[in-house]
């Protein structure tokens, strides 16, 4: 595996050559475009377009379910939800084939809101990657898929940060290499 040299000589950790720092940044910039528009079209909040984007590309999903789509804790995407359904973009209903699972999915309204910022999110993934060839695109979801994939075995709430810091490869996955996807996964994301 090869090591990525985040590192000078002098010992200065190079931040803007680590891969989380600038995926990070990205992602800063692309919800702080979405969420100008989402906040002045219908009050939402970062965590509140992140839910209603899940429900509307995977609905429907029990809070738990929801929590993992979208790698936040179940009290933060419970308090969300309720601020979505009192804002008339979520709807809960009892599921009824087991009485104890709450179910969520989009509200007409949230379906409608979900259909008008798309079109943003879309746009701005043609203008990052615009600077590209686009066999460097397929090549860049093919690694990101893989880093996904990685994150949510290695980053899981479940393991250790020591784990991590000590370099420990004891029961992992078969890794996945670019051109050389991954081994499905069993549990969703």
């Amino acid at each position: 595996m090869p090591v990525l040299d985040t590192v000078l000589e002098d010992g200065i950790f190079r931040l803007d050559d680590w891969l989380p720092y600038q995926t990070s940044f990205i992602t800063n910039r692309v919800s702080g475009m979405l969420a100008r528009m989402y906040g002045e079209e219908f009050g939402l909040s970062v965590t509140g377009w992140r839910i209603v984007a899940v429900l509307g590309s995977h609905a429907p999903l029990s809070a738990k379910e929801l929590a993992e789509w979208t790698a936040m804790d179940q009290v933060g995407v419970t308090r969300a939800v309720a601020l979505l359904v009192g804002l008339g973009l979520v709807v809960r209903r009892g599921d009824s084939k087991d009485r104890r699972r709450v179910i969520l999915r989009l509200s007409k309204k949230g379906a409608e809101a979900y259909a008008r910022v798309v079109p943003l999110a879309r746009a701005i993934e043609k203008e990052l990657v615009a600077a590209l060839h686009p066999e460097e695109v397929t090549q860049l979801r093919r690694i990101m898929e893989a880093l996904v994939q990685r994150a949510a075995y290695s980053l899981s709430e479940q393991r250790d940060w020591r784990e991590v810091v000590g370099g420990g490869n004891a029961g992992e996955p078969e890794q996945a290499q670019p051109g050389n996807p991954a081994p499905e996964k069993t549990e969703a994301p």
